[in-house]
């Protein structure tokens, strides 16, 4: 019994010496995200990293040219963060009340009664 209380306090005095690792840690990974918002160019991983993908889905896009990227000597793969930033946003999906608001003022504007209809003729 007194060797498992002497190994649980040998255990305790080991884990009080890596709470300062610990607190390195967060702020290592504090400092890491804080360099993506001050970078302009990003090598491969990083831009992995950045916008979240595999290498090889990274890969995917740049060789379907999906994905703005550059070539500066044919080998290295290098992204502009503006450029990812803009890739990331496109495609935008409206909200439910930005929906409404486009219909309403489609409507008030075109009114449906006097448009010219396709299909089926009417007979005079």
């Amino acid at each position: 019994m007194e060797r498992i209380s002497e190994r649980l306090s040998a255990l305790e005095s080991v884990l009080k010496r890596l709470e300062p690792v610990e607190n390195l840690l967060e702020r290592v990974a504090l400092l890491e995200n804080t360099i993506y918002t001050t970078k302009k160019v990003f090598t491969f991983q990083e831009a992995c990293m950045y916008i979240g993908v595999s290498e090889s889905m990274l890969y995917k896009l740049t060789s379907s040219k999906e994905i703005p990227h550059y070539k500066p000597r044919g080998k290295m793969i290098y992204f502009s963060k503006d450029e990812l930033d803009q890739w990331l946003l496109q495609n935008c999906e409206p909200t439910v009340d930005d929906v409404t608001r486009m219909a309403t003022e489609k409507s008030t504007t075109q009114p449906f009664f006097n448009q010219r209809r396709y299909g089926k003729r009417k007979k005079n």
